[in-house]
């Protein structure tokens, strides 16, 4: 017959046995790592005894310990605590991957005081595949508290939670995947929509009108910005020119280059004074977006005589060039639109000769950049000046060319519009 202490010790191997097996089946029914060490950590209390548990993993700077779940601690002790590798009993074992029983934490020179009251520890390393993932972590406030047999069971349970963590990670890793995959197949076709609202933004053609020359180009980026520019045909031979960057990025930005678009043609059927445009516009935009939706806007109109009345609503300064090259800016007008309803905006006028040209153009030009280098407004001038005679879409595509070559390979980093007007003289009229 078994005498008590062989009762005692098959009861020990049911309690640990059952240990294992629910640990076991712990890692088979769920793959959310927060879930599974939770319930390998109760699992220890519950089928073992251990009051205090923690499982630490190692960051992903090889350096951190951090507290992946623990049990009995107050969260006091997790936060003033460092833990890093090699430093402390958990350290230690995470550094060299050999486990420690510590009977009594105060001859330990390595112990690190954290929960008050601690007596003796068992620290066993969290080892995956021959690399040290974590280590799992027991105190007590009883000296000597832990065994051989102990530190076995534990380091066999170290063994199972170190599969499930790593099943658990490799899970959460595929699902963040699919769900960068997604994402990205989202971007992919909001930034179809939003180019295609775009490009319906601009014209097919360039205007035939008499006496200029009249042309304009877009550099698309690799987003979508809210860049567009229009022609507007008016009575008398008029012709409207608007050109317009709207703040933001994507399908946003496209929308509201839209919504901006059509309720300028709106206003321009119905007023023809260009600051009373340029008003009711504004606020139609202010009204109908948010705060924080604003756009740059410049609108200018070419009668036959050759006098350009315009408004800048906030939009870099267009270049007046004359015959003899020397240069002005188109600044009159106010501010950006969306921002202040009912603000006022002032026309500004100019008497265009034969070869003048005026070169209009979104931020994207002048801030094409290589390293901390803009291409900026004193190589646009150089351009236009270098190309004087040439006809509009010649000096428009130089101009984006130009800029674009600057920037190095690739698509810019904004979209590049330009719109170049040229005043014909008499013998080229009509």
């Amino acid at each position: 017959m078994s005498g008590p202490s062989d009762e005692s010790h098959e009861s020990s191997l049911r309690v640990e046995n059952r240990a294992l097996m629910e640990a076991v089946k712990t890692i088979g029914s769920t793959l959310d790592l927060d879930t599974v060490l939770q319930r390998l950590l109760y699992l220890t209390h519950k089928m073992l005894g251990f009051q205090y548990c923690t499982i630490l993993l190692i960051a992903g700077d090889g350096v951190r310990l951090e507290v992946a779940a623990r049990y009995g601690y107050p969260q006091s002790i997790v936060q003033r605590v460092e833990l890093r590798v090699g430093r402390g009993v958990t350290g230690t074992v995470a550094e060299t991957g050999v486990p420690l029983l510590v009977p009594d934490v105060s001859k330990e020179e390595h112990y690190l005081a954290g929960l008050a009251g601690a007596r003796s520890e068992l620290v066993v390393p969290l080892v995956f595949r021959g690399r040290v993932i974590g280590v799992f972590d027991v105190q007590s406030e009883t000296i000597d508290a832990f065994d051989q047999a102990d530190l076995e069971l534990l380091s066999t349970l170290a063994g199972i939670a170190s599969v499930a963590i790593i099943n658990a990670k490799n899970h959460a890793a595929a699902i963040r995947n699919r769900e960068e995959a997604l994402r990205r197949k989202e971007l992919e076709r909001q930034l179809n929509i939003g180019r295609t609202i775009q490009e319906h933004l601009l014209p097919m053609d360039d205007p035939r009108v008499p006496g200029y020359d009249v042309s304009g180009m877009n550099l698309p980026s690799q987003t979508i910005s809210g860049d567009y520019y229009d022609y507007v045909t008016l009575p008398g031979g008029h012709l409207g020119i608007a050109v317009a960057d709207v703040s933001g990025k994507g399908v946003p930005a496209a929308l509201l280059a839209a919504s901006l678009q059509g309720t300028l043609r709106a206003h321009v059927e119905d007023l023809y004074s260009i600051a009373a445009i340029v008003e009711r516009t504004n606020d139609s935009i202010c009204g109908s977006t948010t705060p924080e939706s604003y756009s740059t806007l410049f609108y200018g109109v070419l009668d036959p005589g050759g006098t350009l009345t315009y408004v800048n609503a906030g939009h870099n300064p267009p270049i007046l060039m004359r015959r003899d090259g020397s240069t002005e800016s188109l600044v009159e007008g106010g501010t950006v639109l969306g921002m202040f309803p009912g603000h006022p905006y002032r026309e500004g006028r100019t008497q265009l000769a034969g070869g003048d040209y005026v070169v209009i153009f979104t931020d994207g030009l002048p801030d094409a950049a290589r390293k901390d280098e803009a291409f900026g407004e004193r190589r646009i001038i150089a351009t236009i000046q270098r190309a004087a005679g040439a006809p509009a879409r010649v000096m428009a595509s130089l101009l984006v060319t130009e800029a674009d070559a600057f920037s190095g390979p690739g698509r810019p980093a904004d979209d590049i519009t330009v719109v170049v007007a040229r005043r014909l003289g008499d013998a080229s009229a009509g």
